[in-house]
């Protein structure tokens, strides 16, 4: 029998990759330790629950049947205020009278503030909705972060930010190695030392173990702004010029100014998509020196002008 029981309460346009991303550390763990974690599903009326990609999952049952779960997950995304509802209150508010540890996941944060479940806690949520989460909560200390684990609370920004929450609740719970296991075998790269690096490793990234690529193309991805010439990259390798092409060629297959200009515009997409800076300013961001010059290497890449791009 397991040890551990996760009750998972499903909102209307859950995540299915937070879901996915909370279960299945479990599931690889239990591989390593044994049979230590079970999960069932519920929703608030006991019905299948579809996810925000339209795929719906069945449960087990409704909030009646929670019991006094190890561990209650909650997941929510788009929408949560579907889950605000007399009875999910209600549910959560009994579970944190029962000391029952929550994690929320994506939205759901915004449940458990509304049940008043994380007053005096520190939380997060998905960084689109923490500016209004801030607002309309202010009795919890919000931050941004990949997950925040305060007593008997979880929280995380959601997508596979819930595989690094639970493989933190499994390395305190059975040991740091059967963690590092378990994000091993789901090819999970973020360091468990440092949860706030977003991205993989630029040697998984781009496929090389070479010590002068990789010092070179870090490079390039921290000085976007003040693009460097090719003779200061590869001084910074430790080679000559001709060394650093033929390298970029035989490990990457490309050249190395032609990967620069990659990693700028897509810095390029980047600020587009995500802040309200002029063209003119994200150009100057990704080191180019005037709005033209940018426009034409933005539209060789994507057909289209950068103002097309964020509309």
């Amino acid at each position: 029998m397991a040890k551990y029981d996760i009750a998972v309460l499903l909102v209307p346009k859950f995540s299915m990759i937070a879901l996915y991303g909370a279960i299945e550390p479990l599931r690889v763990a239990n591989r390593f330790a044994g049979e230590t974690f079970s999960w069932r599903f519920l929703s608030m009326d006991g019905e299948p629950v579809a996810a925000s990609n339209g795929i719906p999952v069945s449960v087990s049952g409704n909030l009646s049947a929670i019991g006094r779960p190890d561990m209650a997950v909650i997941s929510a995304s788009y929408e949560p205020e579907q889950g605000v509802q007399k009875p999910m209150l209600a549910a959560l508010r009994k579970l944190a009278h029962e000391k029952v540890l929550m994690a929320a996941m994506d939205t759901a944060p915004f449940l458990l503030a509304e049940a008043g479940v994380l007053d005096g806690y520190r939380a997060t949520c998905h960084w689109e909705s923490l500016p209004g989460f801030r607002e309309s909560y202010p009795k919890v200390l919000a931050e941004q972060a990949l997950y925040v684990t305060d007593r008997d609370r979880m929280s995380c920004a959601g997508g596979a930010a819930a595989i690094d929450m639970m493989l933190d609740w499994i390395g305190r719970l059975l040991g740091r190695p059967i963690a590092v296991t378990v994000a091993d075998q789901l090819v999970h790269f973020r360091s468990m030392e440092q949860p706030g690096q977003a991205r993989l490793p630029v040697a998984a990234r781009f496929g090389t173990a070479d010590a002068r690529v990789l010092t070179i193309l870090a490079a390039m991805e921290e000085q976007c702004e003040d693009p460097l010439d090719a003779e200061a990259l590869a001084a910074l390798g430790g080679i000559s010029q001709r060394q650093m092409e033929r390298l970029f060629r035989r490990e990457l297959n490309r050249r190395p100014m032609e990967i620069y200009l990659a990693l700028r515009l897509e810095k390029a997409e980047r600020l587009l998509t995500y802040s309200q800076m002029s063209m003119r300013d994200v150009g100057l961001a990704c080191g180019f020196s005037s709005l033209p010059l940018f426009s034409r290497s933005f539209r060789a890449k994507h057909g289209r002008p950068p103002s097309a791009f964020r509309a």
